[in-house]
């Protein structure tokens, strides 16, 4: 009776200190295949990812008698989705330990991992074994890898990999776009933006920052105009842009223009303005941006002192 107790308790919203006791009596009773489980609430848990968390897992893990494939597999694409890099990339290298065969998806993980980290040596050695494993024209897996060359600018073996590719998605276009852009090739970033059959927001996006950045903003003006969708990034980008420029007044206007304005448009202008010694257009956008903040803070105070008096009164 006591796995079928155990498995419904862990199909329950349970706490770190809740779930670590569940835990404890498994490893008592013997009943090892169910730290599966454990890891399956942990990574599906709706609380935030903490290094304890995650540490944890690894725990597990690492000490488990009877390992899965399943468990390993979606404990490195939580990690690698939540900014866990590191730790993805050795419970990878546990997983290669152990034998198992990792799936297209944990490749990709591993690859984007390897990518964050500027880890080199790791995702060429994972590369390899895209070969062996037979994976190679998997969309995901090449994409992954344009990621992984692009993260390193390292653009010769991207493309190489970019143009081997039967199927593209927008996603390993995008990449190459950015790889272009950070390695300051415009050109060659126009030519794959222009080439491509689909463009999304984030590439539009990525061309309207980088004629930016360039400080050609005609250019951006144009493709921002162009942009079927826009989003805050988009009215962002030409606001820096404009602002690096000194065209102050330009960049404000697209600021009163915007739909909705979120902190990064504020601090831009904000930095705008200093630089140009408009000191009291600053204090005002601060105050501005601050003024939600101070009316929540007078509403809780009005509340704290109301609280009192009604103590005192009584």
């Amino acid at each position: 009776m006591l796995v079928p107790r155990i498995t419904t308790l862990l199909n329950r919203f349970l706490n770190t200190k809740q779930l670590k006791q569940i835990h404890g009596l498994i490893l008592i009773h013997g009943v090892n295949h169910l730290e599966s489980l454990v890891i399956r609430h942990l990574i599906t848990s709706p609380s935030d990812y903490s290094q304890t968390i995650a540490h944890y897992i690894q725990l597990i893990l690492s000490h488990s008698k009877q390992p899965d494939v399943l468990s390993t597999t979606s404990a490195i694409r939580y990690f690698c989705n939540n900014g866990g890099f590191q730790q993805a990339f050795n419970q990878y290298v546990q997983l290669q330990r152990s034998g198992f065969l990792p799936s297209t998806f944990t490749v990709a993980s591993v690859l984007k991992a390897c990518g964050r980290l500027g880890d080199e040596n790791g995702g060429i050695m994972v590369h390899g074994q895209v070969y062996s494993y037979g994976f190679c024209g998997d969309v995901y897996v090449e994409t992954a890898l344009v990621g992984f060359y692009t993260k390193l600018g390292d653009m010769m073996n991207a493309k190489k990999v970019f143009d081997e590719m039967s199927d593209r998605n927008v996603v390993s276009w995008n990449s190459m776009i950015d790889g272009y852009l950070r390695s300051g090739d415009l050109s060659m970033a126009e030519r794959v933006f222009s080439g491509m059959p689909e463009k999304d927001v984030v590439s539009w996006n990525s061309m309207v920052s980088g004629y930016s950045r360039t400080g050609d903003m005609e250019k951006a003006l144009r493709l921002f105009r162009e942009m079927p969708e826009r989003n805050r990034s988009s009215w962002n980008a030409m606001i820096s842009g404009y602002v690096e420029c000194g065209k102050i007044d330009l960049a404000r206007n697209f600021y009163n223009s915007m739909p909705e304005r979120n902190t990064i448009s504020c601090i831009t202008m904000i930095g705008g303005y200093s630089k140009c010694g408009d000191v009291e257009s600053a204090c005002e956008l601060f105050l501005e941006m601050a003024q939600p903040f101070l009316k929540r803070r007078i509403a809780y105070n009005a509340v704290i002192i109301t609280s009192e008096k009604c103590k005192n009164q009584r």
